[in-house]
């Protein structure tokens, strides 16, 4: 009877498999998973802007867009106090401000960015059915890892990045360079670099990667086109938009005061690039990326060593743990998740058309990505995103704060302000501090606003040292509560 009843069943998901295993299936299962992705994606991303806890990224993106929609130059004063290009020459960014015309700034930025990561699935998809050869069942798998990847999430909830824009182009790019369809694999590359400047080094990787798949002439030619973009976009397009240098060069200020010298630092002190490659940070940094996919791309290195020279850069710059955990991670993600599938093609084995995958390694890899991202994941269970969305009274006396202030004025506030102000022309950060600085916060701003949870650990004495020092700059307080404090001067 026991054996019957499991014959039955074998015959029943043979008889799906093969359903499954058709053109209809490929056509119709990627597009259903990758919009059901996006809906999940945008929902959370919009829930926790709604929350008013989005960061500064956020607000400099916002403003950006404000600034470019109303014709003014791109210079955003939230976090970098210079032109929007002069960071990372994210270009893609102005069609994407164009958005912002039709649609509210924030909610149209967060559903690109969604809308980007939850694309993903389609590439992905064709590259382990057409490249990697796989049955449907291991496709669904990968997808599945993908959907819970934790480092997509954190990407989906820091706020807004450009660079978000490139995982989907990396993967296309691979995808239609081994299917020899030049014009969209060249499409696909001009829209990674153009998210992000160092991508371009990304991108060198994949002509790297042609090379070997025997691709020889396409390969060079991607090779030297990605190194040389990011050559003259950090050294002629940012400098130029900048601080007549390079954006990053404080990042590497270990090795050295300029591009030249810091390659030559590195080159000549090899046991500092060791130490700084081997920190605490970067051991988690590989756990977080490789552990939820089983480490299974070790098994096709192929497909990992073009990203670790960008990766290795990365690791190595002083940047803060967010970027590390954020968009430093999108093209390491690109090539994580196409070593993967290759790696599953790799211990299947070969069935009458695809590469069948034991069903074991299967559940081990759903079991490991599912933990990965319960404990690391920005929207774990323990984060509780379902009740994200809510405002508190704290949240109601930040709006009410908002409402007081011109959209003329020029304003400094504390970061848990700047995503509802981030709409104006001058918007300055006032970062917490060990002392009270009245003078600073004043300084060309004709607003102040103070969230004192966010000030430092002032005492009562300094706080009101901070008050009385801006009241004699000629500023008046004219909203207290809650801990939030608006200072306007006339």
């Amino acid at each position: 009877m026991a054996v019957t009843f499991r014959r039955r069943i074998d015959n029943l998901m043979l008889r799906w498999q093969a359903r499954l295993d058709s053109e209809w299936a490929d056509r119709v299962l990627p597009v259903a998973f990758s919009l059901g992705l996006f809906f999940l994606l945008a929902l959370m991303a919009l829930a926790k802007a709604r929350s008013l806890d989005s960061g500064s990224d956020l607000a400099a993106y916002t403003q950006g867009a404000f600034l470019l929609r109303e014709g003014y130059e791109p210079t955003v004063t939230v976090t970098f106090n210079a032109h929007l290009l002069s960071q990372q020459a994210s270009f893609i960014f102005y069609p994407i401000a164009l958005l912002t015309k039709v649609l509210p700034a924030q909610p149209a930025l967060l559903i690109v960015q969604s809308a980007a990561l939850a694309f993903v699935v389609i590439p992905l998809w064709r590259i382990a059915r057409r490249l990697a050869n796989l049955r449907v069942g291991a496709t669904v798998a990968l997808v599945f890892v993908y959907a819970v990847y934790p480092t997509m999430h954190n990407l989906n909830l820091a706020g807004f990045h450009p660079e978000t824009i490139a995982l989907p182009a990396l993967l296309g790019a691979f995808y239609f360079g081994l299917g020899r369809r030049w014009w969209l694999f060249g499409v696909c590359c001009a829209v990674v670099v153009l998210s992000r400047a160092d991508l371009g080094l990304a991108v060198a990787g994949l002509g790297g990667l042609l090379i070997v798949e025997k691709s020889r002439r396409a390969g060079l030619a991607t090779l030297f086109a990605g190194v040389g973009w990011t050559l003259v976009a950090g050294a002629i397009v940012q400098p130029q938009l900048g601080a007549e240098s390079y954006a990053h060069v404080n990042a590497f200020a270990t090795f050295g005061s300029s591009p030249l010298s810091v390659a030559w630092g590195m080159l000549t002190q090899p046991l500092t690039v060791l130490d700084r490659l081997t920190t605490e940070q970067n051991f988690n940094l590989v756990v977080v990326l490789l552990a939820p996919v089983l480490f299974l791309p070790v098994l096709a290195p192929r497909y990992l060593i073009p990203v670790l020279p960008l990766q290795i850069l990365y690791m190595i710059a002083d940047v803060p743990r967010d970027a590390v955990f954020g968009q430093q991670t999108v093209a390491a993600t690109a090539f994580i998740f196409l070593a993967t599938a290759f790696a599953l093609a790799r211990i299947g084995r070969m069935g009458v058309e695809k590469i069948t995958v034991d069903r074991r390694v299967l559940g081990a890899l759903l079991l490991a990505s599912t933990v990965f991202f319960i404990q690391n994941a920005a929207s774990s269970p323990y984060r509780r995103p379902w009740e994200w969305g809510g405002r508190d009274v704290v949240d109601q006396a930040r709006l009410q704060v908002a409402d007081q202030i011109l959209p003329s004025s020029s304003v400094r506030a504390s970061p848990s302000m700047l995503t509802i102000l981030a709409e104006r022309t001058k918007l300055y950060t006032l970062p917490p501090a060990e002392k009270p600085d009245p003078a600073a916060a004043a300084d060309g701003v004709s607003t102040v606003v103070v969230d004192d949870r966010e000030v430092g650990n002032w005492t009562a004495v300094e706080r009101q040292v901070f008050r009385q020092g801006l009241e004699s700059l000629g500023f008046t307080r004219v909203y207290d509560q809650q801990g939030i404090e608006l200072f306007t001067r006339a």
